[in-house]
């Protein structure tokens, strides 16, 4: 019977993984960070951030991937359904929640209620695109398909 690999953050970095001090300390400035520097920080930061974060099994499952893909915990994915700008203080765990909450309250709307939904969750109206004289939710000339089609 074939088990499962306990998970260990410290095998995400080379085991004799080492910073180099001595070349950073010689030019800070234009020191480039190798991939297992950026692996080894990751790591810690994953481990740091598993502490202090209550997370469900799945959810840490898929923030382990996410890292492993060679991002930090505290880096903002793409949303599914949100334009987020990178102004707001979302990482992972905080984009992922809205998408699934997005999802949850979208299911079984049409597209017409999905956009009233998400123009309501950003806190648009269809005033304000008619002042503006332009609607960002029509398609472009050519475009078929709905892009939450793919979701569904």
């Amino acid at each position: 019977m074939a088990r499962n690999k306990v998970f260990n953050v410290h095998d995400l970095y080379p085991a004799d993984y080492c910073f180099d001090y001595k070349s950073f300390y010689a030019d800070p400035e234009g020191y480039v960070f190798t991939p297992d520097d950026i692996a080894y920080f990751n790591a810690m930061e994953l481990e740091q951030y598993e502490q202090e974060v209550p997370m469900t099994y799945y959810e840490k499952t898929l923030l382990r991937k996410w890292v492993i893909a060679g991002h930090s915990p505290y880096e903002m994915p793409p949303s599914r359904y949100l334009c987020l700008t990178g102004s707001e203080p979302y990482d992972f765990l905080d984009v992922h929640r809205m998408d699934k909450e997005i999802r949850k309250n979208m299911r079984g709307m049409n597209k017409a209620q999905q956009k009233a939904y998400l123009m309501e969750y950003m806190g648009w109206t269809d005033d304000e695109l008619d002042q503006e004289g332009t609607d960002f939710w029509e398609p472009i000339e050519g475009e078929k398909e709905h892009p939450f089609e793919q979701y569904e």
